[in-house]
């Protein structure tokens, strides 16, 4: 067995550290401590945290309250410890104190996540790493209200704290959603809806909470008369209203909303927004009136050239007669109108043989960014060069129009890379 060398031995690692020995390791722990206050806070908290709940418990309290009163600005050089610093206050609750007491725990974690605004603050985050661990802190209250399942005030806390501050529990109600057990959102949608008020600001939770109980009226309560005339609204509703298997309240709906788009003053053709259409399509399909949202979907298909519209109605056919049905796709894309258009969508198939024939069938319409350019050359390189020598060459012909010479010169050297 090779023998470790001098400089191996030298290196920071665990292992070479366990050598010097608990005792030689406490003294530097200890004498590094004097000189950065957040270390020594956290040994304390540490070593309170081996003395039990009771113990760890103030020292917690002692920092959260510390946080919540501080005003001073965090300055860049100190932003990285600072937010390690509250990342690791965070461990301590949900980890250790959970471990000890997790009902304590929980208490704490509602008291921390009320620091987002009062830190935010005081620390610039550009890079969201402050605003990361917080919604690491919303997924530990999630675990933590699984822990204490049977805490009556899990779903009561959960109300108070989004009622605070709708805004910033937005964004982590859906972390605590996903780990904690579905009776919660059922109870804090009831005690939200039982508010004297309830703020604008609560919309998205009430949203999220409804989602999560299963609750369709209660999500579509969050929307006004006019709000479900928007075919994109009625779509987000009756979705929903489908996967609780009530389809004629979806269809009900979605005419009522195509109808609305479609009143006096408006041209009679007015082109359907895809997800509405998407709606309807599905709420045909739960009818029973397939052939009627196959012929749907290839309309949708030859009016927006979508790859999932095609894929869709290809998918539903017998054997065979898919492949015809890709074959009338690619065609229709190939001479489309919008050159642009019916390109990506043999790009995206990908039906790179009837892509490369019409890049060179109709090369005077070939306008790509520098991106699709390369992207599509990369895949076209192997068996179609000369369509990918195109690309290339058309993407940099345009660079050299806007006097972007370094990109011009990449492009071209890329293309004439085609020809070896």
């Amino acid at each position: 067995m090779k023998r470790p060398t001098v400089a191996s031995l030298k290196k920071v690692t665990a292992e070479n550290l366990a050598a010097l020995g608990a005792d030689r390791l406490a003294e530097i722990l200890a004498a590094f401590a004097d000189t950065r206050p957040e270390l020594k806070r956290r040994l304390r908290m540490e070593l309170a945290a081996e003395q039990g709940a009771e113990h760890l418990t103030p020292e917690i309290d002692k920092r959260l309250a510390s946080l919540t009163t501080s005003r001073s600005k965090v300055s860049w050089r100190q932003r990285p410890s600072f937010v390690k610093e509250l990342d690791g206050l965070r461990q301590l609750i949900s980890a250790r104190l959970a471990g000890l007491e997790p009902a304590a725990a929980l208490d704490r974690m509602w008291l921390f996540m009320t620091l987002s605004r009062q830190v935010g603050r005081r620390v610039r985050d550009r890079d969201g790493e402050l605003a990361a661990v917080f919604l690491r802190a919303a997924g530990d209250i999630g675990d933590l209200i699984a822990r204490t399942a049977s805490a009556p005030n899990a779903a009561q806390g959960l109300a108070e704290a989004v009622g605070a501050d709708p805004v910033d529990w937005a964004a982590w109600l859906p972390a605590v959603l996903e780990r904690a057990p579905p009776a919660l959102a059922t109870t804090t949608l009831e005690l939200i809806s039982e508010a004297p008020s309830a703020s604008p600001g609560l919309i998205l939770v009430i949203r999220d909470l409804a989602d999560a109980a299963g609750n369709v009226d209660a999500y579509r309560a969050t929307f006004t008369a006019q709000d479900l005339r928007s075919p994109r609204n009625a779509a987000e509703i009756a979705r929903r209203l489908m996967a609780a298997d009530r389809s004629p309240e979806a269809g009900e709906l979605l005419e009522a909303a195509r109808a609305a788009q479609a009143r006096p003053g408006r041209p009679e053709a007015v082109e359907p927004d895809f997800e509405w259409e998407t709606a309807w399509i599905e709420y045909l399909e739960q009818s029973g009136k397939t052939a009627a949202a196959q012929d749907l979907r290839w309309a949708s298909f030859e009016r927006t050239l979508s790859v999932d519209r095609a894929r869709a109605f290809t998918s539903r056919l017998k054997d065979f007669e898919d492949v015809e049905a890709e074959g009338r796709a690619f065609a229709l894309a190939a001479r489309h109108g919008d050159f642009q258009r019916g390109l990506r969508f043999l790009m995206a198939w990908p039906a790179l043989p009837e892509a490369a024939r019409m890049i060179e069938e109709r090369f005077e319409e070939v306008r790509v960014s520098d991106a699709e350019a390369e992207l599509w050359a990369a895949k076209l390189r192997g068996r179609q060069p000369v369509a990918a020598g195109v690309l290339l060459r058309k993407a940099a012909a345009a660079a050299l129009r806007r006097r972007d010479y370094k990109t011009c010169d990449r492009l071209t050297q890329e293309a004439d890379a085609l020809m070896v």
